[in-house]
């Protein structure tokens, strides 16, 4: 697709930031652990306390690009998360890291909806924002991976200097970024009524039931991430290196498939039923998963190949469709609240996702996948219906007559 200048800016910023990130979630561990002393446990609790944290202060981020613009936010979003990166350099407790941490999780878990909101202000057509955020999907993805090998120079030299070199070249991209977002016209707020000046706005019950739906279906990640290599290391008789063959596959797979599916995105009737197809996609790699636990040697990669490549097409119907539906069914005037409360979902995922799978899924064996399968096509049937009536009550104030 042709990007319009706009959304070239946003791909070059999400791509630059991605970079960063990319060196940074290759080289922090050891960062902390070689360089400030700190033991892999206390790096695991700051984190997760931190995340734990941010969820409820992600949420005022859209209360923010309601209220000052979505492009000034999400420009102080890349700052702090620069100036985060740059502090890191200078700690030297586990207190000083946790401080640290805190604000640099906050900012990293409010910019996902300040940014949606931000494309919605500058594209005013539904299917380019949704093809743009599949671009910027694409391009951040290809900057993890190409930020992941270059931080090989960090953890080759590996001393301090070198560490903090590269903190000061990530809290750069993030700068960078900062400037691209702030050239990226935006449409002023809209004006805020009675209801929603002064008060957080909560989300009518069907946009809560959509959040909450979307959830479950976001466990593609979970599954990948956690449960993928727990599972073919303990229990099927695939060789270890098939872990990072298939990480390596989904990551391919993303990257090829997002902008391609997002053009399937068009229209409410066929973006909901893009929910139904998730959570059937997300149920074949379930069963594929517990087929390969019964399975011998070469037949059982065989069965985690087919898994993998259901959990990413389950990845790119869902990154679609919730991306369209989530800024369609927000009302404008607060569409920065609505967003934040739906990446609670995505957000809330990535917090208890680990422990559900562990916990649940992988300790039951062959039944804990069987019963994903049906979660996932109840929580897809579901979601369309919900997607469906909401988006009605929408369409129905702009489609009734003028003066009534």
């Amino acid at each position: 697709m042709k990007l319009t200048a706009s959304g070239r800016r946003l791909a070059t910023a999400a791509l630059v930031q991605s970079l960063g990130i990319g060196l940074f979630m290759a080289s922090s561990m050891a960062f902390y652990t070689r360089q400030v002393g700190l033991t892999p446990n206390q790096v695991a609790a700051g984190l997760a306390t931190a995340g734990g944290i941010a969820l409820a202060v992600s949420l005022y981020g859209g209360v923010l690009a309601d209220r000052y613009g979505a492009r000034r936010v999400l420009a102080g979003v890349y700052v702090g998360r620069g100036v985060c990166c740059g502090s890191y350099a200078f700690v030297s407790s586990f207190w000083q890291f946790m401080a640290v941490t805190l604000c640099a999780v906050a900012c990293d878990r409010a910019g996902p909806p300040v940014l949606q909101a931000l494309v919605a202000s500058a594209l005013p057509e539904q299917q380019e924002r949704t093809r743009l955020l599949a671009v910027v999907n694409v391009v951040r993805n290809c900057g993890l991976g190409v930020g992941a090998m270059a931080a090989g120079a960090a953890l080759t030299f590996d001393t301090a200097t070198a560490y903090r070199i590269t903190l000061g070249v990530i809290a750069c991209a993030f700068f960078g970024g900062a400037v691209l977002v702030l050239r990226v016209p935006e449409k002023a707020p809209a004006a805020r009524t009675e209801k929603t000046r002064g008060r957080p706005v909560v989300p009518d019950s069907r946009y809560l039931a959509l959040t909450g739906l979307n959830f479950l279906l976001s466990f593609f990640d979970a599954l990948l991430l956690v449960a993928m290599p727990v599972w073919v290391l303990d229990h099927t008789d695939a060789p270890r290196a098939t872990v990072s063959v298939l990480f390596a596959a989904n990551t391919v797979l993303v990257v090829v498939l997002q902008i391609p599916v997002s053009r399937f995105a068009d229209g409410l009737r066929r973006t909901s039923r893009m929910l139904t197809w998730t959570g059937a996609v997300l149920a074949v790699g379930s069963l594929c998963f517990a087929a390969s636990g019964a399975s011998p040697g070469w037949t059982s990669v065989a069965w985690l190949t087919a898994a993998v490549v259901a959990l990413s097409l389950g990845e790119v119907i869902a990154n679609s469709a919730v991306w369209d539906l989530s800024i369609a069914l927000a009302p404008p005037e607060v569409r920065g609240r609505y967003l934040s409360v739906f990446n609670l979902s995505v957000n809330g995922q990535r917090v208890l996702g680990p422990l559900v799978v562990t916990g649940l899924l992988l300790g039951s064996g062959t039944a804990g996948w069987i019963a994903a399968a049906v979660v996932f096509v109840a929580a897809g049937v579901t979601a369309e219906r919900v997607a469906l009536t909401a988006g009605a009550r929408v369409e129905a104030p702009a489609q009734a007559p003028a003066g009534t």
